[in-house]
């Protein structure tokens, strides 16, 4: 009867260790800013609460990290006439954005569909068009 028990407890056990994984926290995502370079840990998350934690890693610019959604080639996003991202262009959707000093850290949480999304830089320092030279990364959600 001893062993019934021991044995019912660690079946419950393994069955419930799946399934309390699977609501797990939020996706962790580290995100490196340098001059004109955004590097992901990762390029793709499951749907749901993601924190980004963005280093900015830059000793002299400060930098934005901005969410799209989009299904637009992420260096093809519509632009304004200063030469920026329209951020209410046609087939992009702005979701959240920080903005972060050199040397500096910032978190940003979003919860996130299963899509297409272009995370980009879109300062304008001294009509130098970050997003131009090349600040932006695609990420898919699944």
């Amino acid at each position: 009867m001893r062993y019934r028990k021991i044995f019912a407890l660690l079946a419950l056990a393994v069955l419930l260790v799946p399934v309390l994984a699977a609501c797990g926290g939020p996706t962790n995502i580290d995100a490196a800013l340098t001059t004109y370079k955004i590097t992901l840990s990762q390029d793709s998350a499951k749907a749901g609460t993601i924190v980004f934690h963005v280093h900015n890693d830059a000793t002299d610019l400060k930098h934005e990290f901005v969410i799209f959604k989009t299904d637009l080639p992420p260096d093809q996003l519509p632009l304004n006439a200063e030469g920026a991202v329209d951020e209410e262009g046609a087939g992009v959707t702005h979701i959240d954005e920080v903005e972060v000093e050199a040397g500096q850290a910032a978190d940003l949480t979003v919860d996130l569909e299963p899509g297409n999304y272009v995370l980009i830089c879109n300062i304008n320092d001294n009509n130098e068009q970050h997003y131009m030279h090349g600040m932006y990364v695609g990420f898919t959600v699944k």
